[in-house]
């Protein structure tokens, strides 16, 4: 038997939560330690299925959470042996995740992924038409990578990341002010996704952040895909157990 963490957070919790049903239908709890809580639930397979239903269900119990409370979402699949297990997880970690949540409070993750207009192989790629305004100056290039981009078997690869660089640094440009924090995501494959970027916005922001994306250059060669407001999943990575 193990237990399935979903996210941790401070006490207390508001009197009139309800915890939804977790994974497979099991019962949501809290264990606790020292003025911090992780919600936990019954694992009854020894192994989790990543299909669609368990991750519905993971990601609505931390939004149940999220919607109250500023909360250090943890990655689907992380567990412990009992809930004592989760205790200790709390104390051994409690400094990190308390900082953490000081920085994560009364902040929402927003994201937007770069997508190409018309999908294409990855070796066109560096064949994007990318307005001039969109590219990096010579001053953003460094010499290490001019040297590199004139490598034959590089030149398609060097352009595809200056394509990426340049999008990334233009769009937080553009959106400057209306969030905290960034973090930029380039894709494994690149097949009609250029890269996704995260945000984090305040929360009483959302919808100033929307209405600046909203008005991003429209001269532009892909389209933009926007979600959120989220739980900070992306920013958490470093305190995963």
């Amino acid at each position: 038997m193990s237990y399935l963490v979903y996210c941790v957070f401070r006490k207390p919790l508001a009197g009139e939560l309800e915890f939804p049903e977790g994974v497979a239908g099991h019962r949501v709890f809290t264990a606790n330690y020292n003025g911090l809580s992780a919600a936990l639930s019954k694992l009854g397979e020894p192994e989790l299925p990543a299909d669609v239903s368990s991750l519905r269900a993971y990601e609505a119990v931390v939004e149940s959470f999220y919607r109250r409370l500023t909360v250090i979402p943890l990655r689907y699949g992380c567990r412990v042996g009992c809930p004592y297990d989760a205790i200790i997880l709390l104390k051994e970690n409690f400094d990190d995740y308390d900082a953490l949540l000081r920085q994560l409070e009364g902040l929402a993750e927003m994201g937007i992924k770069v997508l190409q207009d018309e999908p294409r192989a990855v070796a066109e790629t560096d064949r994007l038409a990318i307005p001039s305004e969109w590219l990096p100056g010579r001053s953003r290039v460094s010499g290490a990578a001019s040297a590199a981009a004139k490598k034959p078997d590089s030149l398609g690869a060097s352009r595809a990341t200056t394509v990426q660089n340049a999008l990334a640094n233009n769009l937080c440009d553009s959106l400057q002010g209306s969030f905290v924090r960034h973090k930029v995501e380039f894709p494994s494959c690149q097949r009609g996704h250029l890269l996704s970027l995260h945000f984090l916005v305040p929360r009483e922001s959302v919808e100033g952040f929307r209405q600046a994306a909203g008005h991003l250059p429209s001269n532009r060669p892909f389209k933009l895909s926007f979600s959120g407001p989220w739980p900070p999943y992306n920013f958490v990575d470093s305190l995963q157990p």
